[in-house]
């Protein structure tokens, strides 16, 4: 293939099967278990003109198209059999407007960069839990981010979406101009198409005292913990977080764990509030929980970055991973105890299992401006993680019979931590039906030549 041509046109870089530089930027996902896909081309994009011109020449060169937007590809989804992946890496910049209190960010902007950048400006955006995750994957979708009881999902926080389209057009996409092609962005992930080259954000104040509270409990008493934080967690307001955690226990609690392999209950909760009085007060009401906890830490001032750290500290970097999220409306108690003898058994002590409960949701996010459309009062389920290839076969076998162990749980997907690949039903579990249909029919309308790959091109 020549493209000569192409790079010539381009800033960045053009990359082809065989190249010298091609390995390396292939394997560039977070997650290191990639599948055995190889597009036959790379486009490293360094401005919005190189992505114009990398679908200009895709379409020229009959070359299907999917691109990588730094999300944590569990699926391996910006790589496919053949065709074009334009990787958006070298898109970074962001411009901030504190009196408006808007931001303007290009697609490789990582949840820690976007929060440490608002941090001068006492501003903050619902960015995601995980440190590493970059805006475009995120974005694309939904964003499941912390304090979503109160600011939502994250893409509700975008107002518009500047993006290449399949006839190589740079369009902006916002409420009022190409409003199709913003309802398919804020919600379509990997079903998008189009690529998105900038983002622009609502922001908020940020939240003056952000407090949390840690517990541990004996996994024996798992259903009835369980089932008082849940309890507790509908008195809650909505700028609370809590998560109940299987995990194996701290290496200083493991003598205590040793009936149950070292696994234990753990229950966050956070609160992202005005003052310390009202973080402190909100946080003092689990304190009346009637179990007692193995360890506790109760309402710890705290702060974006120390998120960011444990978030990262369990979902460490350089892991082969495995992950399937639902969304439901079952009791989170029933769910942990379905599940609880299997961990146990997770071959690596790195795997956890984790229901969040968000409060307000219960009647899901289905809203007619985009094309997220499902969300629950709990949203959860296995993040399975391993750092050998040679123990692909039993984490992966472990991590189906889990999945099996829940499904029937689920009242819907999550596009962003899903294997849409693994079980092709999970996408559009993900949708509501109107808009499942309604978003195939605009990806006929606007990319009636199917140029990108899509939900499942490629494969």
């Amino acid at each position: 293939m020549d493209t000569s041509s192409l790079q010539s046109r381009c800033i960045g870089r053009v990359i082809c099967r065989g190249d010298e530089a091609y390995a390396a930027i292939r394997e560039a996902d977070w997650n290191q278990l990639r599948p055995d896909r190889f597009p036959d081309l790379i486009v490293q994009a360094a401005s919005d003109h190189d992505v114009v011109e990398a679908i200009r020449f895709a379409r020229e060169a009959n070359l299907k198209v999917a691109v990588r937007g730094g999300g944590h590809a569990w699926c391996g989804t910006p790589l496919r059999k053949g065709g074009m992946m334009i990787d958006l890496s070298r898109l970074n910049q962001v411009r901030i407007d504190p009196e408006a209190r808007t931001a303007s960010i290009q697609p490789f902007i990582s949840n820690r960069e976007m929060m440490a950048m608002l941090e001068p400006y006492g501003l903050a955006f619902p960015v995601g839990h995980c440190p590493q995750v970059k805006a475009s994957g995120y974005l694309l979708s939904g964003g499941i981010a912390w304090n979503a009881g109160q600011w939502g999902h994250a893409c509700a926080s975008v107002t518009g979406i500047e993006m290449v389209t399949a006839d190589g057009q740079l369009v902006t996409a916002d409420a009022k101009r190409n409003r199709e092609l913003f309802w398919a962005a804020r919600g379509a992930g990997a079903g998008m198409f189009a690529v998105a080259t900038r983002f622009h954000l609502k922001l908020y104040p940020r939240p003056r005292a952000i407090h949390a509270s840690t517990y541990y409990y004996s996994l024996d008493k798992l259903g009835e913990v369980a089932q008082w934080f849940s309890l507790a967690m509908e008195t809650m307001p909505r700028n609370v977080e809590m998560t109940l955690f299987l995990v194996s226990a701290p290496e200083d609690m493991k003598d205590q764990c040793r009936t149950n392999r070292g696994k234990v209950c753990m229950v966050t909760a956070t609160v992202f509030a005005d003052s310390e009085h009202e973080a402190r007060q909100t946080l003092g009401k689990l304190e009346q929980c009637p179990h007692a906890s193995l360890r506790k830490t109760v309402a710890e001032r705290t702060d974006f970055e120390s998120l960011f750290t444990l978030s990262g500290s369990m979902w460490p970097e350089f892991h082969r991973n495995k992950v399937e999220t639902l969304w439901s409306n079952s009791s989170p108690a029933e769910m942990l105890c379905a599940v609880r003898d299997h961990f146990k058994c997770a071959p690596n002590p790195k795997t956890l299992v984790l229901f969040a409960l968000y409060p307000g949701w219960a009647g899901g996010v289905a809203r007619e401006d985009m094309a997220l459309s499902k969300a629950a009062r709990v949203y959860g389920g296995p993040w399975t993680i391993w750092e050998d290839a040679g123990d692909d076969a039993a984490n992966i076998e472990w991590h189906r019979q889990c999945c099996e162990l829940l499904k029937l749980f689920a009242c819907g997907r999550y596009l962003g931590e899903s294997d849409i690949l693994d079980d092709r039903s999970r996408a559009e579990e993900a949708f509501s039906p109107e808009h499942w249909r309604r978003l195939h029919e605009l990806k006929a309308r606007y990319d009636p030549e199917s140029l990108f790959h899509g939900f499942f091109g490629g494969l």
